[in-house]
Order: structure tokens, then C-alpha cells, then sequence
């Protein structure tokens, strides 16, 4: 008797015998660093060991991410993530490998033994186990969208689990992501105040976006914890009072400094500033009475020499929205400068707030 076998089958065959492959070529790798490691190190030869493991790994979950694709499986986005932030951190250690940097973290080849192990409980092929474990590790460092991707796949209890681990700013950031859907049954798993504090670190179209989800007791509640200013504009946009004034819009949640700082210091304390901000492209550069005498960008500031003062730097050509101007003239403006925020101005110049391009795209969908 023949079996026959269809060609997706023997791909698939194909695919699962690569896999294995890939597994025992990862592992023998990782032996012969610790070895390299564990004795006398030689540089040539950790670099050459560590090249061909990040590159056996990079190949390995390229080809898992296929067969994910292939059979649809559910948690491929999660997966994806993970496969990411551990090459990220595996090509950042190459790197300074490569500079003549400190050899290998042991941890990170723990991380990638950890993925790679067989496990007799996870009768997984795609070691779901290993690296729900991973992820939960790399959670601060995934952005607040690639969250908000990867939740859907998980149960209610594990999504919970991960959402109550989040900082205020990617909990904040990944709630006001997910769908409406997702968004309820995320806030019935917190305590009011703790949805209040996730709802105060968004812009107040961000936070008016979600609370339009919410039922109106919600909404009430959460409302009633916010501060009396932040409580109006949240309420003014939600009941669409004023839509054609932008404070209501503008955020106060943005990097601020004088202008006689220099970039060394500003880099330095960028993260600081930065923790707090809804505005992580533009740096504000005001005078002692607030009025904005430039913008840095991020990307100068990168490029600037540690030395040179923020005032040297600063683009003095600003582009600016008035407190009176209607939602319809910010769109415009943002249509054709492609800004991804613009300060709003008050007399004299002082820098009111500032407008994020993507709410005047939300408040556009109302």
C-alpha cells in the first residue's frame, strides 16, 4: 500500500524537519560559546560563534513566522513580537561584540537557550511556553500598538495579567490602541482610579476617544477622579461643545526647556522629560514667562554636537496654530507641513498646549 502525500503536506514536513534542524545548530552554537566564554575568551572567536547563532536564530523564526502565517495560528502576533525584541537585543550585542565591547551577557544567552529547549510539558511546535515567559520579560520594551496587536491573542485572565504589569505610560498608550471592545473589558478589570490615572496621561481627544466606549456610569466615575481643567476639556469634547476650539484639544503633556541648555545636558535628561510627555518627537524651547522661542527636533538633537547650545540648534521658523483657530484650519495645517504636532499660541506667543496630529484625526472620525 502507498500513502500518498499531498505537496502542502510534504512542505509542511519539509518546514518542521527545518525546524529541528535549526533547533540542534542553535543549541550546538550556544554550547560552544559557554565553553568559549566559561575559558579563556578570544574575541575572533565569540564574534564568529555569536554571528552565526544570530543568524541561525533570525532564519529560524523568519521560517516559524511563515508556518504561523500558513496555519493561522493564534498567537503569531505575540510570537512575532518576542522573536523581535530578542534578535533586537542579539544584533545590540553583536554590535558592541564587533567594537571590541564586553563579551556576551550570560542572561541573554539564557534567553535564547530558553526559547530553544525542548520542553516535554509544551507539546507546542512553536514553544508557545518558552516564550510566553520571554515576553512577559521583554514587556517594557514593546510599543504600546504592537501590544495592543498582541493581546487579542491571549486569554481574558493572561490579558489581564499583562495589562496590570504595564507602567502608567504604555498601559495608558495601549489602552487608548486596542478596540472598544477590548478597551471595556480591560477597564472591568481595573479599580476606577487606576483607569482615571491611565485616562489622565492621554491627550484630551485620546482620553475622550476611549471614555465614548465606556457606559456612562463609567464615564462619570472616571471623570469625577480627573482634575477640574482636564475634567471640562474631556467632557467638552465628549459632549462635541466647542469642537471648533483647540485647547480643548491640546495637550500640556510635552517636553518643555530654556534655551541656554546645552545638547550634552538635554540628551542626558531627555528620558526624564520624556517619561511624562505625550510629544516624544519635539523638545519646546520657552522663555521664563512661557512664550516659545523655538522647537528642537529630536532628530537634530541626535545629530547635534554635545557641545553646541539648544538655542543653536532650535528651529526659530515656527509653524504654529492660534487658541481661537477651528479644528478644520489645524487639519489643514497638519495636511500640509506633515508635522506630527503643532504648538497652540496665545497672545503675546505663549505656548498654550500642543496639538498631536492623530487627535485631530480622531476627532475628525466623530
Amino acid at each position: 500500500m502507498v500513502i500518498q502525500i499531498d505537496e502542502d503536506q510534504a512542505k509542511e514536513f519539509t518546514s518542521f524537519d527545518a525546524l529541528t534542524q535549526d533547533t540542534l545548530q542553535v543549541m550546538l552554537l550556544l554550547g560552544k560559546l559557554n565553553e568559549t566564554i566559561g575559558g579563556e575568551i578570544d574575541p575572533l572567536r565569540v564574534n564568529s560563534l555569536f554571528s552565526d547563532l544570530v543568524e541561525k536564530v533570525g532564519n529560524h523564526f523568519l521560517l516559524e513566522e511563515e508556518m504561523m502565517e500558513a496555519k493561522n495560528y493564534p498567537g503569531r502576533i505575540w510570537h512575532r513580537v518576542v522573536h523581535r525584541e530578542l534578535l533586537n537585543e542579539m544584533r545590540l550585542a553583536l554590535a558592541q561584540i564587533s567594537a571590541g565591547k564586553p563579551a556576551i551577557d550570560r542572561s541573554l544567552l539564557r534567553r535564547v537557550r530558553t526559547v530553544f529547549s525542548l520542553d516535554s510539558e509544551d507539546d507546542d511546535v512553536f514553544r508557545a511556553r518558552a516564550k510566553l515567559g520571554l515576553f512577559k520579560e521583554v514587556l517594557p520594551a514593546v510599543h504600546p500598538a504592537d501590544l495592543a496587536a498582541a493581546l487579542p491573542d491571549f486569554d481574558i485572565q493572561q490579558r489581564s495579567d499583562i495589562f496590570g504589569d504595564l507602567q502608567t505610560n504604555q498601559a495608558s498608550g495601549t489602552l487608548e490602541e486596542v478596540d472598544p471592545k477590548l478597551q471595556r473589558e480591560l477597564v472591568a478589570s481595573l479599580t476606577i482610579e487606576r483607569v482615571a490615572e491611565l485616562i489622565d496621561f492621554m491627550t484630551p481627544a485620546q482620553a475622550a476617544g476611549v471614555l465614548r466606549n465606556l457606559t456612562p456610569a463609567e464615564c462619570w466615575a472616571i471623570i469625577q477622579q480627573l482634575g477640574p481643567v482636564r475634567s471640562r476639556k474631556v467632557s467638552a469634547l465628549m459632549e462635541k461643545r466647542q469642537k471648533e476650539t483647540l485647547l480643548h484639544l491640546a495637550t500640556l503633556r510635552y517636553m518643555r526647556i530654556e534655551a541656554d541648555m546645552n545638547c550634552a545636558v538635554l540628551m542626558n535628561r531627555y528620558r526624564e522629560l520624556a517619561v511624562k510627555a505625550r510629544v516624544w518627537r519635539y523638545i519646546y524651547v520657552i522663555t521664563a514667562d512661557g512664550s516659545l522661542l523655538g522647537i528642537v527636533d529630536v532628530r537634530d538633537l541626535l545629530m547635534a554636537a554635545p557641545s553646541a547650545r539648544v538655542d543653536e540648534i532650535m528651529i526659530t521658523n515656527i509653524v504654529s496654530l492660534g487658541e481661537l483657530d477651528s479644528v478644520d484650519h489645524a487639519a489643514a495645517q497638519f495636511e500640509r507641513y506633515d508635522f506630527e504636532a503643532l504648538p497652540v499660541v496665545g497672545a503675546g506667543g505663549k505656548l498654550m498646549g500642543v496639538l498631536v496630529a492623530r487627535d485631530i484625526m480622531t476627532v475628525g472620525e466623530w
